[in-house]
């Protein structure tokens, strides 16, 4: 596959703050409904963002999220963003037993198109927890892609595929018409190093993160960039009954994200890299191969 022009995936796993995996220990599902939502004002701060460097982005809503705040969806979609699903109760997949695996991404699929009015194309795991099981549920419901296969297989919450073959590109064909698009990482002496986003991103010195970035773009032709809109509330409340490591990774460089992220747009811009949703791309390649 030849790649024509440098092409960075933005995308934004919505969520609240609260229902994070780095948390979950001291925040229990049942008590969800007691925090504050700050989901839309973090969107909106996105938004704005977005909107100043006229780019596109593909946006993973949970279904939880779509049925307290159809608004936030219907915004989103009318900003000329992507909408796609990211689950409805943030479980992770491997938690779930099939039935409750396949009524989780179903009820989010439909969640969204009622709101929306037509199909939605993509799916994101929670925590990246991909499986080959995910795959044959999604192909099920008539997704056309997934966005959860992370290459960085040290990380104890992100899941792997065994039946299906994964490869370094932009997007591969995981099976016939429906395709996946892995999240970004560089590769030192064939080790994959995270740089897709998230907390690497707020962590890492920004030097550091843009230099790997560039270099991604400059090697592969492309970069599968996330954040979660949570990253940009430095003001959100913090919960001390959680590990020392899980809050390290929850809180640390939350007031830096959105300038962070500005720069990292301007930056990605001027080394010619043009921005996409992942629906658009899909269908504007010719690229595609099995």
């Amino acid at each position: 596959m030849v790649q024509k022009k440098n092409i960075c995936f933005l995308t934004f796993d919505v969520e609240e703050w609260f229902q994070v995996e780095n948390l979950k220990k001291a925040v229990k599902q049942t008590d969800w409904g007691s925090y504050k939502s700050t989901v839309e004002q973090n969107i909106a701060r996105i938004l704005s963002v977005l909107a100043e460097d006229k780019i596109k982005a593909t946006f993973f809503v949970l279904g939880y999220i779509a049925k307290r705040h159809p608004g936030v969806v219907r915004q989103i979609e009318a900003a000329g963003h992507e909408v796609a699903s990211h689950g409805t109760g943030h479980a992770h997949t491997a938690q779930l037993n099939d039935e409750e695996l396949f009524e989780d991404i179903k009820d989010s699929k439909e969640t969204l198109e009622s709101i929306l009015g037509h199909p939605i194309a993509g799916y994101r795991a929670p925590n990246f927890s991909v499986s080959d099981r995910v795959i044959d549920i999604l192909k099920k419901l008539n997704f056309k892609y997934d966005s959860s296969y992370n290459p960085f297989q040290l990380h104890d919450r992100y899941g792997h595929l065994s039946k299906y073959k994964v490869q370094n590109r932009a997007l591969f064909e995981l099976d016939k018409d429906f395709y996946e698009f892995p999240i970004s990482v560089i590769r030192f002496k064939n080790k994959p190093f995270p740089i897709g986003g998230g907390a690497y991103f707020r962590i890492f010195p920004f030097y550091l993160f843009n230099t790997l970035a560039l270099k991604k773009i400059r090697q592969d032709g492309f970069f599968n960039f996330y954040l979660h809109p949570w990253e940009f509330e430095p003001e959100q409340p913090r919960i001390k009954k959680i590990s020392l490591n899980h809050r390290l990774r929850h809180y640390t460089g939350l007031h830096k994200t959105e300038r962070r992220l500005k720069k990292l747009i301007r930056n990605l811009k001027k080394n010619q890299t043009e921005f996409s949703t992942f629906s658009d791309y899909l269908e504007s390649s010719n690229e595609l191969t099995a």
